[in-house]
């Protein structure tokens, strides 16, 4: 069996945030496109079904056209925003996941250093913690994945149970990280 360094684990919380982040922000991509096409959609139906003065066949593909450049220039201001999102958490994640590596380095050479072991003991008393802090990264993860899938076909009620759900669990998470804490300091 593997044995986890708290530093290995804090790499994975913090790649599970990320993942959870970029869920969320392709969610939002999605629900974009889908929102534009539903106008673009909508608002052609709305002009080939009515009958209106003044409104011959090249009119109303005009104002279609014209509608659906409008669309995709409010949609490609969105979808950059999003592009950006993304990559400031890349940069975030790779800033923390690379600090945690740092410190977890310096950690070594000074316990080396010094010939103790006072940091890795320190560390494995925060395992129980940093165990549980993954768990809820996870949780966090899965239920992000839950509602990016939901954003596509699923009604607004259908995906505030699921954050309702992701809430919940990390409250439940929550409470088991404050009983760990209570059995460490008990323990010193």
């Amino acid at each position: 069996m593997h044995t986890q360094s708290l530093s290995s684990v804090a790499t994975s919380v913090v790649g599970q945030y990320n993942q959870a982040g970029k869920l969320l922000v392709g969610a939002y991509r999605d629900g974009v496109q889908r929102v534009v096409n539903g106008t673009n959609t909508r608002y052609a139906e709305f002009l080939n079904a009515r009958s209106l003065p003044l409104v011959t066949a090249a009119v109303r593909n005009s104002l279609i056209n014209t509608q659906q450049q409008l669309a995709g220039f409010v949609e490609s201001g969105f979808i950059g925003s999003a592009d950006r999102a993304d990559q400031a958490i890349d940069l975030l994640s790779g800033g923390v996941k690379g600090g945690i590596q740092r410190l977890a380095s310096t950690a070594q050479r000074v316990e080396i250093a010094f010939d103790t072991t006072a940091i890795t003991t320190a560390g494995s008393l925060s395992m129980p913690v940093a165990q549980v802090s993954l768990e809820i990264a996870h949780r966090v993860v899965k239920g992000t994945k839950r509602i990016a899938a939901r954003v596509n076909n699923v009604s607004v009620d259908a995906i505030e149970a699921d954050v309702v759900e992701v809430v919940e669990a990390t409250k439940a998470a929550t409470r088991t990280v404050k009983k760990a804490v209570r059995r460490i300091k008990a323990r010193a």
